[in-house]
């Protein structure tokens, strides 16, 4: 009998991780693609399909076949169409795209599509840090603020897939506006694009000049300073790590997660900000809130959306009654 596989891609806005994996998440093999997402929907949807072709075979030089192919990506994906609900930043032309149709026109096999920030947490419940755990919220923390979800075992996804939006939840009303065209979100504070902003303004203002040098800093730039020891650059981390977890108390209360798992890229080069997330939120919790509470660090890491992909096209084909 041939081994069996399932195949995940996540789409970013430069590359496309793929990989497949066993029933049980295990890796088998994985690689990164471009995902020519500055050249629009056909070229997106090439890039897919190229790097689905390249998986199936993966699993065919292995002696396996792939089951069922899950894809995370960004925006807003409807849960029962797994089209593209609105305009996507960094993805011409993806709104509205009929990704599920795509793969299975192209691939004889069962596709899923769920929401980048949705596998991750899919992938950190089934065989990450969330393992074991009933209840999982997931927050990642890079150039923007993700969020995921499971309850009671089940993915929360929301009436249209748009749940767990935990960077525009508001921290500070009428405060500082936000690249989603609210006001006071969590995400201009506690975002690495926010972040960046703000530091870039505070050396101006130290400065007292306009210096555009200043202005074309960046979430890196700022991360080495701080990591290199520079006083202005912590002291913004520090308050975006502070504010992130006081903004996600409400998530917290509402959901009552047993794990909180902090993961991407600002968590994975500094471990003082997650100290700093999870001290600030147990100051503002309350006390049923707190109890049988764990904060943990994102284990996946960068594989967590192909894996959560993959076990969410697992999940998928299970509820079809298929293999697996």
């Amino acid at each position: 009998m041939a081994s069996q596989f399932f195949a995940g891609l996540d789409l970013g806005g430069t590359e496309i991780k793929i990989g497949i994996c066993g029933s049980d998440g295990t890796e088998a093999w994985s690689d990164r693609s471009p995902s020519n997402a500055a050249q629009g929907q056909e070229a997106i949807l090439a890039a897919l399909g190229e790097a689905a072709k390249v998986a199936i075979a993966a699993a065919e030089d292995r002696g396996g076949e792939v089951l069922a192919l899950g894809l995370g990506t960004p925006g807003v994906v409807d849960p029962d169409s797994g089209k593209i609900r609105f305009p996507v930043a960094n993805l011409g032309g993806w709104h509205g795209t009929d990704i599920v149709g795509f793969f299975r026109d192209r691939f004889s096999i069962p596709a899923v599509v769920e929401n980048d920030a949705n596998s991750a947490a899919w992938g950190e419940f089934k065989t990450g840090a969330g393992r074991g755990a009933r209840n999982l919220l997931l927050a990642t923390v890079g150039t923007g603020i993700g969020g995921g979800a499971v309850i009671d075992g089940e993915l929360l996804q929301g009436s249209i897939g748009g749940a767990m939006e935990l960077g525009h939840i508001t921290y500070q009303p009428g405060g500082r506006p936000c690249n989603c065209g609210l006001i006071g979100c969590v995400e201009a504070y506690s975002g690495g694009w926010g972040m960046a902003k703000e530091w870039a303004r505070q050396l101006a203002t130290e400065t007292e000049t306009e210096n555009t040098n200043t202005e074309a800093l960046g979430v890196s730039d700022l991360i080495k300073a701080g990591l290199s020891g520079d006083p202005l650059a912590n002291k913004v981390l520090d308050e975006g790590a502070r504010i992130l977890g006081e903004g996600m108390m409400s998530a917290v209360h509402l959901l009552n997660p047993d794990v909180i798992v902090l993961g991407g890229g600002i968590i994975d080069a500094r471990p003082r900000h997650l100290e700093l997330i999870e001290e600030a939120l147990r100051s503002r919790l309350l006390p049923k809130a707190l109890a049988s509470l764990s904060v943990v660090k994102a284990e996946q890491g960068n594989r967590a959306g192909w894996i959560g992909a993959a076990m969410r096209a697992q999940h998928h084909l299970n509820k079809m009654g298929g293999t697996g």
